[in-house]
């Protein structure tokens, strides 16, 4: 291999990169967007889309470095090639340390090239949501209340959530999520922060458990803490 197709190779490269990083950007932000619109559309959606935009990220900031350190060490190879009459390797083993520092870059291009197409084939699945569900249904501990017991007991959290004077709106007008309530809670200070948190995570629960987590049985504590916030509620729409 000489030197003017070591130029070429370690000059492509690197346009070839930048080209598919720039493509699989453009492509992540319309599916970012997307994503971005089924959860405005459906509030119990939110978390899981979060997570799933979480994802991306991480994956794009490791494409990113990987394809920068890529670039520049394509870039400083041709700078710094000092091949003119091509390399060989003899039949004693010997060869052009070069070609030992050419073959590493050449490795390091061709794993950004296959993480950047498991990326797009793993952003691009039609489960993607699903197993961004089933993966945060992991981290659930599992106890002894059977999980349609809990969602009785969240429902009938959210009835008294909702009877909340400073919730009601006219007939015929968009009712506010839970999500939303919560943070007016909050705001407004009716309730403790570490209350409305732990709503918040129950919250979570719930919309996992709807999206079709892999989830029999909750903890007993998820039910107790249900029971205990419905009747602050309660308490509080009497107070106000």
């Amino acid at each position: 291999m000489d030197r003017y197709a070591l130029d070429w190779l370690f000059s492509t490269a690197p346009q070839a990169l930048a080209a598919l990083v720039g493509l699989i950007f453009a492509g992540v932000a319309f599916i970012q967007g997307a994503i971005d619109k089924e959860a405005g559309q459906d509030d119990s959606r939110a978390d899981i889309c979060n997570e799933m935009k979480r994802e991306i990220h991480v994956n794009m900031k490791w494409l990113f470095w990987l394809a920068g350190i890529s670039i520049v060490l394509d870039l400083i190879l041709i700078v710094f090639n000092p091949v003119e009459d091509g390399l060989r390797v003899s039949l004693t083993g010997s060869f052009d340390p070069y070609l030992l520092i050419a073959g590493i870059i050449i490795f390091l291009n061709v794993i950004t090239l296959v993480f950047s197409l498991w990326f797009i084939i793993n952003v691009a699945k039609p489960d993607f949501f699903e197993k961004t569900v089933a993966r945060l249904s992991k981290d659930v501990n599992e106890g002894d209340v059977e999980v349609k017991d809990f969602v009785m007991d969240y429902i009938e959290m959210e009835k008294s959530l909702r009877a909340l004077p400073i919730f009601k709106v006219p007939q015929g007008e968009r009712q506010p999520s839970v999500t939303e309530m919560l943070k007016e809670l909050k705001y407004r200070q009716f309730m403790e922060i570490q209350d409305v948190d732990r709503l918040f995570a129950l919250t979570r629960l719930r919309n996992l458990i709807m999206h079709g987590a892999d989830i029999t049985h909750v903890e007993r504590n998820n039910s107790d803490d249900l029971k205990k916030y419905k009747k602050m509620l309660d308490e509080l729409k009497d107070n106000l």
